[in-house]
């Protein structure tokens, strides 16, 4: 779902429901680049990453941890907050993505130095080494020095209570086990950590207009090919049943632009429905034909309903 069109593929592998996790090594780099990128621009996600990085409240000296790190800005700005003496580490399984993290880290690094910032450069590059392996390392200006890592979700390669921060933002939908992966962010996390999850509810996307039979089975058919589509809704009780302590919850609305008819999910969704059989050509053709003229008229609506969580591991009494 994006505002600008997208160059040469289409943004969603249908056939594999959304970014698969299993499947993301597979995918082209500079496709995730710029679907990521516009995600991150999106009003409703920029609140959902404001407020948990507020939760989080990373301090100076701390490490901090983004898991399913993609492009790595979230990693920069653990970076500016916790300081010289901290550690920020991306873990990405994607190589390439790990790639354009690192090179984006060392364009703002860059950046920094041209403005002629005189802050104290290059964090030890061995502080925090018995929590993190297989690094691409970026010395900041003023912050820590911000690493990206191979590694997944399901098994973080970091030592038990070695991260004080953690966040995760829209991955735990494209994992089959995610209370198993909150299990191991908790193992990581040190009495006292904090934790903050990102996540979609898919089953609250909103489209209209559209015919109603049609669209619950185009909704129905990608659900059943997601790995956790649901994910928003459940990631109180993920945090609560690792044993966590709730500190706050939120919800932010996705509202897609008119564009958002003719590009990205949207603009695909109809095609891959009719593919697999779930829709007739021509209910393809209507379910476009429908979007398309409303857009025209200023009259298309999508909307998606995403939630994030913060918690804390108490500290033993």
């Amino acid at each position: 779902m994006t505002e600008t069109q997208v160059p040469d593929e289409p943004v969603v592998d249908g056939t594999r429901g959304s970014f698969k996790l299993t499947h993301v090594a597979e995918q082209n780099v500079e496709r995730q680049a710029f679907i990521l990128d516009q995600m991150a621009s999106r009003p409703a996600v920029k609140a959902l990453k404001t407020w948990a990085l507020q939760q989080l409240a990373p301090a100076p000296g701390e490490t901090a941890v983004d898991v399913g790190s993609g492009t790595g800005e979230d990693v920069v700005a653990f970076a500016e907050l916790i300081g010289p003496d901290g550690h920020a580490i991306g873990v990405e399984p994607s190589p390439g993505l790990r790639t354009e993290a690192t090179h984006r880290a060392e364009a703002t690094r860059g950046a920094e130095a041209t403005r002629g910032s005189d802050a104290v450069r290059g964090a030890e590059a061995t502080r925090g080494s018995d929590a993190v392996r297989e690094a691409e390392a970026v010395p900041r200006s003023g912050g820590a020095q911000v690493e990206y890592v191979d590694g997944h979700a399901e098994a973080l390669p970091f030592a038990d209570e070695s991260v004080d921060v953690l966040r995760c933002e829209r991955v735990l939908q494209h994992v089959d086990n995610p209370t198993a992966v909150v299990r191991e962010m908790t193992r990581v996390l040190r009495p006292g950590g904090r934790i903050a999850l990102i996540d979609t509810d898919w089953a609250t996307a909103i489209i209209d207009p559209a015919d109603p039979d049609v669209l619950q089975r185009m909704v129905d058919y990608f659900l059943s090919e997601s790995a956790n589509p649901f994910s928003g809704r459940q990631l109180r009780g993920l945090l609560a049943q690792a044993g966590l302590e709730i500190t706050g919850e939120t919800a932010s609305t996705w509202i897609e632009a008119q564009e958002g008819a003719r590009q990205g999910f949207i603009a695909m969704m109809h095609l891959t429905a009719a593919q697999a059989g779930v829709i007739t050509p021509a209910e393809a053709d209507a379910f476009s034909r429908s979007l398309s003229e409303a857009a025209d008229r200023g009259a298309f609506h999508m909307s998606l309903t995403m939630y994030a969580v913060s918690a804390l591991k108490r500290r033993a009494v």
